[in-house]
């Protein structure tokens, strides 16, 4: 099966950022030769980071509409933007030209002209001056495609770490640990296991919330009366899953995958392992979506946007993965 079968959708990020940069590097190198490529956002910031001989190679277009099947050579540019974004700052238009391609991407996906969405780096902050009510691209990811159920995955080779919780204040975090949302969660990472790896039984650890997994109550009950139940649940049904395992011990020995994921609670618990042990070459992962999504691992990083400092590996990563993991859903349904 050839990768050129393949239709991606790249979202730019924020055009204020070094998602114009990390692509750029992508196309320049050829890394994206391979696959029927949509780039979506910011053509002229883009376009500042791309050779001369790559330019020429690529169409614009500003008038796309969702399901447009009018014949285009590829790659393609659909142009977002309306303005020009003030450099290295979330800025009103940053966030309108950035969210503008993410509902693009989406409605490309939705309408079957993609099998994959991988997304630059956005400004929350930015979005939210643009009016957007979304935190981020999940959120978006999970009302656009009605998975509400749909869960974050940080992928770093064989270490796949899913962030419950993802990105709330952590005075919430009790509160939003039930032992319902821990079901659903372990059920999703499960599915996707088989379905986007191939791994017939999966074997999941799910951390604990409290210190020393709340040493019988001790250091608090969460485990006792939450984790504990939901976890029985899941292991009566068939899931291949351990817990509550302390969160300082959860990551032990990793190296030598006694596990398959990892569900953390809580935000940090689950990304400052992930960012020690692979921050560069890391992919953030929606699982739970009928499409395959795929992200860089790190922001826009307004401080080095437009000094040649922005590393691509994170978003080399999301591509290859993105493929990688397509490949395989199609072998899994049969196509």
């Amino acid at each position: 099966m050839s990768d050129k079968s393949i239709s991606i959708a790249l979202t730019i990020g924020d055009p204020a950022g070094i998602g114009p940069e990390i692509v750029a590097d992508l196309i320049n190198k050829g890394r994206l030769n391979d696959f029927n490529l949509y780039l979506i956002g910011s053509a002229e910031n883009l376009f500042k980071n791309l050779s001369r001989d790559v330019t020429e190679k690529i169409n614009i277009v500003s008038d796309w509409n969702p399901g447009d099947e009018r014949k285009r050579d590829l790659p393609l540019i659909i142009d977002t933007s309306s303005g020009i974004a003030p450099p290295g700052k979330p800025s009103e238009e940053s966030g309108r030209t950035s969210g503008k391609a993410i509902e693009i991407a989406i409605s490309m996906a939705l309408s079957g002209q993609v099998e994959c969405i991988v997304t630059g780096p956005i400004s929350k902050e930015a979005l939210a001056l643009a009016g957007y009510s979304y935190i981020g691209h999940t959120d978006m990811l999970a009302d656009k495609f009605d998975s509400p159920d749909c869960q974050m995955m940080m992928v770093n080779r064989a270490l796949r770490i899913v962030i419950m919780t993802r990105d709330i204040p952590l005075k919430e975090v009790p509160d939003a640990v039930t032992e319902q949302r821990i079901i659903k969660c372990v059920k999703v990472t499960d599915g996707a296991l088989k379905e986007l790896w191939g791994i017939h039984a999966p074997k999941i650890a799910v951390a604990a919330l409290n210190p020393h997994a709340g040493d019988g109550g001790v250091t608090g009950s969460e485990e006792r009366k939450v984790i504990i139940p939901a976890i029985e649940e899941l292991s009566a049904n068939g899931v291949n899953v351990t817990g509550p395992v302390p969160s300082d011990t959860l990551f032990y020995n990793s190296e030598n995958k006694p596990y398959d994921a990892y569900v953390a609670l809580y935000h940090d618990q689950g990304m400052i392992p992930f960012k020690t042990m692979g921050f560069d070459n890391g992919v953030n992962m929606t699982i739970g979506l009928p499409i395959i999504r795929t992200s860089v691992c790190h922001g826009t990083a307004y401080e080095i946007a437009g000094r040649g400092m922005a590393d691509s590996g994170s978003l080399d990563a999301a591509v290859s993965l993105a493929v990688q993991c397509c490949m395989m859903k199609r072998r899994n349904v049969g196509v």
